[in-house]
């Protein structure tokens, strides 16, 4: 079929929407990939810079293009398109175009507001910082929770649009036998599109260059995932150091070795899931006045800051929740290489039980139970990023 060349979409635009495409086609696959995986799995939080790496790049390239679009016009509908097609096809584009901003916008917000505060590593290399001001609002954990659903569902639409958009366009091109489909598909035989995807793919490649040659320069950090995790304790009961465990516990950190400051950690511990080798520790700390699981079914430690005292140690301050208090504590972690080749993090730090209301209305003095107790973790950390 012979086109007038107003019949085809121009070279510029031809390849912003390929482009585009196929970076929506990668963060919704690994989205979706994702968010299967367990929470404490390292390479879902690999997947995870990916996909924000993926819908940053969807965001930047819709705003180049939809510069252009508003600076170029695109080829008129052929006559054979009724006028209600034209419509429906008028709306499914314009959804496209909102949801190509609400997705990444939404993840941004939602990556922004999470207590978790891992910062976004754009293709493991280029620090995103967080949108202004959701990182420091004081309901930041209700804001992610709500961008959240608002992303998934955003990401939901879009797959359908998408699905009928590709239905739409197959149906025209195998039915109808129009130009729809092919006005959009790459003009190989055109020497000036061949000129600009020689340079579309000469400015990748030096750009892919330049990130390498950042990435393996001094100041790249490199960012560790939280992996399996361990919390201990040991308590004087009767004068003997009792041990105890909790077998259900979460972490999710970023630690970045060269710049220790944009490293964060979080663990989560299932109180109920409490052990110990004495019975009667084991049988008494779940109980109201000790831990109270019914009540408080979670303790939680959150980083405020960490600082770097040496290449394997890091000093980390935080704040510990245990039941309805939150008190800060402070303790140096280390980092360390396994005989396995596994990457460890282990540390220790001490708590007063008094300042958490642990045992005070049955056990006020250290007759029997000492106030002092040493809370002991250890978690298993992933290399993400050189």
């Amino acid at each position: 079929m012979t086109k007038t060349p107003t019949e085809r979409y121009g070279d510029v635009a031809v390849i912003f929407h390929w482009l585009i495409a196929i970076f929506i086609i990668g963060l919704l696959a690994i989205g979706k990939y994702m968010t299967s995986l367990d929470e404490a799995d390292v390479v879902r939080f690999e997947l995870t810079q990916w996909h924000k790496s993926f819908g940053l790049t969807v965001l930047f390239l819709s705003v180049l293009r939809l510069a252009w679009r508003f600076t170029h016009r695109p080829p008129p509908e052929p006559a054979s398109i009724p006028n209600w097609q034209q419509r429906v096809a008028g709306i499914a584009h314009t959804l496209l175009y909102v949801l190509m901003f609400a997705i990444p916008v939404t993840g941004w917000i939602m990556s922004s507001a999470s207590p978790l505060n891992i910062d976004t590593i754009l293709f493991n290399v280029v620090t995103i910082p967080h949108l202004p001001p959701f990182s420091d609002l004081p309901n930041k954990a209700e804001i992610a929770e709500n961008f959240h659903e608002y992303h998934e569902l955003a990401g939901n639409l879009l797959i359908l649009i998408l699905l009928a958009h590709i239905g739409a366009a197959l149906k025209h091109h195998l039915i109808d036998k129009d130009t729809i489909l092919v006005r959009m598909l790459p003009n190989w035989a055109s020497k000036p599109f061949k000129v600009k995807i020689t340079a579309l793919t000469a400015g990748i490649a030096a750009l892919t260059g330049a990130l390498v040659m950042y990435a393996n320069a001094d100041n790249q950090s490199a960012l560790l995932a939280a992996g399996d995790s361990e919390v201990s304790f040991i308590a004087d009961v009767t004068g003997d150091a009792t041990p105890g465990a909790f077998t259900e516990t979460s972490v999710t950190a970023t630690i970045d070795t060269s710049t220790p400051a944009n490293s964060s950690i979080v663990a989560l511990v299932t109180t109920a899931s409490l052990t110990s080798d004495n019975s009667q520790v084991a049988g008494s700390l779940p109980d109201s006045d000790w831990f109270d699981v019914e009540g408080f079914p979670e303790a939680r430690f959150e980083s405020t800051s960490i600082t770097g005292i040496d290449d394997a140690t890091l000093q980390v301050e935080g704040e510990l929740t245990i039941k309805s208090t939150t008190q800060a504590v402070s303790f140096p972690m280390t980092l360390s290489t396994e005989d396995d080749g596994k990457q460890v993090a282990r540390g220790e730090f001490d708590i007063d039980r008094q300042a958490y209301d642990i045992g005070m209305d049955s056990q006020s003095t250290e007759e029997y139970v000492g106030f002092n107790v040493t809370v002991r973790f250890r978690f298993d950390i992933g290399q993400s990023a050189q």
